[in-house]
């Protein structure tokens, strides 16, 4: 459901009516936007078990691109069997016939999906206080770490894999998504139904069509389901996908998704739903899994990263300094504003390219606790390596020996000239270079040393003077450059917020056009004591909690999500990540 369904369209005629009726759409915005989260429980075939009241408290924890945490505690009482019947439920697995419990949470135009923890997520709390059943469910990012990228996904596991690892050379998006439905459907054979398999004896079934209705059905249909796209709708960079069976989906898309600014996207289907999207239909399980990937940062198109209250918001894009290890930023100005995203009649949100949330701090403000912290970033020098240049200590040592059996050579013939016969000394190169081998072994070319001029110039004259990386690489080469780079993510500055806020005040926080802002979209933060500047960065953290006699609370943490790399940077790890995967196949 969006706004639009809810909100009547304007039919007035002057500005007198409109202003009546934009109050009205804002004052039942925000009354739905302190209506209690609505919760349901599904058991383990995503069968819907009832709608869930009367709760003692609950909470919701969402982690851009990674696994949020929701918790419902529930009252558990002998005399009221009825009224608690979910924390009765959950307790009695065995009456419930399926080990999994499965919860849609929906709220604030959000649904959000989980399935209860495999250890300890159905917990029975005895105290003075009363009983209760805590359940903690993971949020259905986590359904992404148990599905594997093979490096041959359409041949048997068990009896083949050539090559040995799946390498995708694509845009991110393409790439991650295309490797996820690649692995699908041979996850399908596990994906079966045992009901419709001991229908096979049964002898009524061994009618005329019959059969066949049972042999279809026997396999389940795909609990993920991968979000279609067009090719050449992406701004996302190249991206070198590679993993073997060894590795989750997850793991391999981390990094990835971090680089290119990307964030993963769930929703669950339940039966009544619309279309997932045009010409998808509506005849999906109910339970059924959709993931895709959105672009809710803006960072490659330009957007906002601080600003203004007086002068505005600036946007600005990444670039990066001729030491090739520092980012800079360029502004963009002058140039005219595409406000068309935001005409969407009685829709609500942000444009990754133009946001315009701004919690301003004072004594009259929606923001109810904060918490500000900014670090300067740590030395203005960064030396990484430990071991000499490809083919330093190779050369030196040639060098050594050739010397050593020259010398050995002349020794001889000096010898031999002298007593009058020949006398062999033989090759010393072997003996000299294993006398040498210690001294001159890593000690030329094996370091990389790179001052952060820009780092020094903004934390001034006194400044921490070097630090170094713990890990041993090879200078000059393209794992020392990425080592190089990590080790300056490490010691950035960096600037973070953490916001309590009101909702509706005067944002309201929702999803799919219920709210002005989400997660993972970029919203700006000020401080009473740095007026006017304005900080912008992506929402990292949402937090939800309810219930204790107290209302929906929401807590809210903003800080950089994607540590930025550069051309080089790119290139070095692509070509690192393809001599990997070429290694593992066997081709290198």
């Amino acid at each position: 459901m969006t706004v639009a369904t809810y909100a009547e369209p304007y039919t007035g005629t002057d500005h007198a009516e409109f202003k009546a009726w934009a109050r009205e759409v804002r004052d039942y915005r925000i009354e739905r936007a302190f209506d209690p989260p609505s919760i349901e429980l599904y058991d383990g075939d995503w069968v819907f078990r009832g709608r869930v009241h009367g709760e003692i408290a609950g909470s919701v924890g969402l982690v851009v691109n990674d696994t949020g945490l929701i918790q419902l505690r529930l009252p558990i009482d002998l005399e009221d069997r009825r009224g608690t019947w979910a924390a009765f439920w959950a307790l009695d697995e065995d009456a419930r016939g399926t080990s999994n419990i499965h919860v849609i949470v929906e709220m604030v135009g959000a649904r959000l999906g989980g399935r209860v923890k495999p250890k300890n997520g159905i917990t029975l709390v005895q105290g003075e206080k009363g009983d209760e059943v805590v359940l903690d469910f993971l949020e259905d990012t986590e359904e992404l770490k148990y599905v594997h990228t093979a490096g041959n996904p359409f041949l048997p596991i068990s009896l083949i894999q050539q090559p040995k690892a799946w390498m995708l050379l694509a845009q991110a998006d393409h790439g991650l998504l295309l490797t996820l439905a690649a692995n699908m459907p041979r996850l399908q054979l596990m994906n079966i139904s045992l009901t419709d398999i001991m229908a096979l004896l049964d002898p009524d079934n061994w009618t005329v069509g019959g059969i066949l209705d049972h042999l279809l059905d026997v396999w389940q249909q795909s609990q993920i389901v991968v979000m279609p796209r067009k090719f050449g709708d992406s701004v996302a960079p190249l991206a070198l996908t590679i993993g073997s069976i060894n590795t989750s989906w997850f793991d391999v898309a981390a990094p990835i998704l971090e680089d290119a600014e990307l964030q993963i996207v769930t929703r669950r289907f339940k039966n009544g739903d619309p279309e997932p999207w045009p010409g998808a239909g509506t005849n999906w399980r109910q339970g059924t899994l959709f993931v895709g990937l959105e672009d809710r940062s803006g960072f490659r198109t330009g957007t906002s990263i601080g600003g203004n209250l007086l002068t505005g918001l600036t946007r600005s894009i990444a670039d990066v300094m001729s030491n090739h290890v520092e980012d800079s930023y360029d502004l963009f100005t002058g140039e005219t504003i595409d406000e068309t995203g935001y005409r969407l009649p009685g829709g609500l949100g942000t444009m990754p390219a133009h946001p315009y949330v701004v919690y301003r701090d004072g004594d009259w403000t929606g923001i109810q606790s904060l918490e500000f912290s900014r670090g300067p970033g740590g030395p203005a020098r960064i030396t990484v390596g430990g071991q000499s240049m490809p083919g330093v200590n190779e050369l030196i040592s040639a060098l050594v020996q050739y010397g050593g059996d020259v010398l050995g050579d002349n020794l001889s013939a000096a010898i031999s000239a002298g007593v009058g016969f020949t006398v062999s000394v033989g090759s010393l190169g072997g003996a000299l270079d294993s006398f040498l081998n210690p001294i001159y072994k890593d000690s030329i070319l094996a370091h990389m040393s790179v001052p952060l001029l820009l780092r020094a110039h903004r934390q001034g004259w006194g400044h921490y003077l070097e630090t170094t990386s713990t890990n041993v690489t090879q200078a000059f080469t393209a794992a020392s450059v990425m080592d190089l780079r990590a080790r300056r993510r490490e010691t950035d500055p960096d600037t973070s917020y953490t916001l309590t806020v009101a909702n509706a005040s005067p944002w309201l926080i929702g999803d799919n056009g219920f709210g002005h802002w989400w997660l993972g979209h970029r919203v700006g933060g000020t401080s009473k004591y740095l007026m006017p500047r304005v900080f912008v960065r992506r929402n990292r953290k949402l937090d939800f909690a309810w219930g204790d006699g107290k209302s929906l609370e929401i807590q809210a943490q903003f800080g950089d999500t994607r540590t930025p790399k550069d051309a080089l940077e790119r290139m070095t790890e692509l070509v690192a990540k393809a001599m990997s995967g070429l290694q593992e196949i066997g081709l290198w």
